[in-house]
């Protein structure tokens, strides 16, 4: 069964997710989106699938060496899926680069609990998330994620509180440099702006209702399921599980205030919710309900190809 299939992380496994992985994009791209056979353009949907590739090995890689899940695929299976379901994440470039960005952010924050190389590691994460919030604005929230990691590690100093400031300012900084060089400094206070939009009125479409509805239910029950486990595990593995549901958090304020509401802004729940999802599996004894959650993903997953 899909749940005992998924239940490892041998490399086989990893080829056959991107296998899935690549067969949404394929199917995205042929149904959803208008191809130019130039070269120009070939290129580019070439760069973006195998970037998708890097972006899901890293993922991968955050995964085992921070210990966010167990040894198993649950979370890339529904990373996955989820991105194969608001196949509109495949299309938008600047927010498939913004988070791709965000997970080398994510990447130093989920290993400051280590205690190795903290001011670094501080400094690194305000970088890429400067970079990122170029690309994104609101990409600037996840700075919370990093304070919020200071404060469960026990590692606030007021060195430690001004180090990722610093980092964020590097390439905002260089950003504005280059602009006010160029005499462009209309452009930087564009890319800059802070807009928002609560309509979610796009939302009542069914390609879109069908799959929030489920990962909307999953989570819930995942959450309300794992808080009370939260005073029953480890306290390394604890400190981590909040770090994780504030990581939810940020990202569930960023889609409520995006200025796009068309499914590619759902790109930041995507590794935030695979991990719960992933931690609720895993914490559940019965392989028949975490057969139904697994097929329940996929086949809608698929459906939303026909609506």
């Amino acid at each position: 069964m899909i749940a005992n299939f998924f239940n490892k992380t041998k490399p086989v496994i990893i080829v056959n997710l991107l296998l899935l992985f690549t067969i949404f994009y394929v199917a995205a791209t042929f149904l959803f989106k208008t191809i130019d056979f130039s070269i120009a353009s070939l290129g580019l949907n070439l760069a973006v699938f195998v970037g998708f590739f890097f972006m899901l090995l890293l993922i991968n890689f955050i995964l085992r060496k921070n210990n966010l899940t167990e040894d198993n695929s649950y979370a890339l299976y529904i990373i996955i899926v989820l991105l194969g379901s608001f196949y509109e994440t495949i299309f938008t470039i600047n927010l498939f680069i913004s988070n791709l960005l965000l997970l080398f952010a994510f990447r130093k924050i989920y290993s400051l609990k280590s205690g190795i190389n903290t001011e670094s590691k501080l400094f690194d994460a305000g970088f890429w998330i400067g970079i990122s919030t170029i690309l994104y604005t609101w990409s600037i929230l996840f700075l919370v994620l990093v304070y919020i990691g200071l404060f469960i590690y026990n590692k606030i100093t007021l060195r430690n509180l001004a180090i990722p400031v610093v980092g964020i300012l590097f390439p905002l900084i260089g950003f504005f440099t280059y602009h006010f060089y160029f005499d462009s400094t209309e452009l930087l206070y564009n890319r800059l702006i802070f807009n928002y939009n609560v309509d979610f009125s796009n939302y009542n479409q069914l390609k879109y209702l069908l799959p929030l509805s489920l990962l909307i239910t999953i989570l819930l029950w995942s959450i309300v399921f794992l808080i009370p486990k939260i005073v029953q595990v480890s306290t390394t593995f604890k400190s981590t599980l909040q770090l994780i549901i504030g990581h939810f958090i940020i990202a569930v304020i960023i889609v409520v205030l995006s200025p796009q509401k068309n499914g590619s802004e759902l790109f930041f729940l995507v590794l935030p919710s695979g991990i719960i999802i992933a931690n609720f599996l895993q914490k559940t004894s019965s392989n028949t309900f975490k057969n139904l959650v697994l097929y329940l993903f996929f086949i809608v997953a698929v459906v939303v190809y026909f609506l």
